[in-house]
C-alpha cells in the first residue's frame, strides 16, 4: 500500500521526517513515517492509542537524537516504560493514581 498517500487520523512533520497514522482494519492502525529521501517504515499496531504513544516516542527520538526509533513494534509497550522513565520529568512507575 502507498501509505504516503493514504488519509491519516495523525500526522507529524519536521523537515527530515514525515510521519502518518492511517486507520487500516478493524482498529489497527498503521503508523508509518519516511526520512523524505530513500528509506520509510511502517508498524501495525492494535490501536490507535497505542499507536500516538509511538509517534510521540518517534517525535521525540527525532528531536532529542534518541535510539529508540526503530522498536519492534511487538516489544513497543514493554520497551516504552523504561524509556519514558529516562525521558520524561515524570517516571510511568511513579505517574499520578487516578480516583473517583
Amino acid at each position: 500500500m502507498n501509505y504516503a498517500h493514504s488519509p491519516a487520523l495523525a500526522t507529524l512533520t519536521t523537515p527530515d521526517t514525515t510521519a502518518k497514522i492511517i486507520a487500516d482494519s478493524g482498529d489497527t492502525v498503521v503508523l508509518w513515517w519516511t526520512d523524505n529521501a530513500a528509506n520509510e517504515w511502517s508498524e501495525t499496531h492494535d490501536n490507535l492509542a497505542t499507536a500516538l504513544a509511538r509517534l510521540a516516542v518517534l517525535q521525540h527520538c527525532i528531536a532529542h537524537t534518541e535510539g529508540f526509533a526503530h522498536t519492534d513494534p511487538l516489544d513497543f509497550a514493554s520497551d516504552a516504560a523504561s524509556f519514558l522513565d529516562r525521558s520524561t520529568t515524570m517516571p510511568a512507575a511513579r505517574s499520578p493514581k487516578w480516583s473517583a
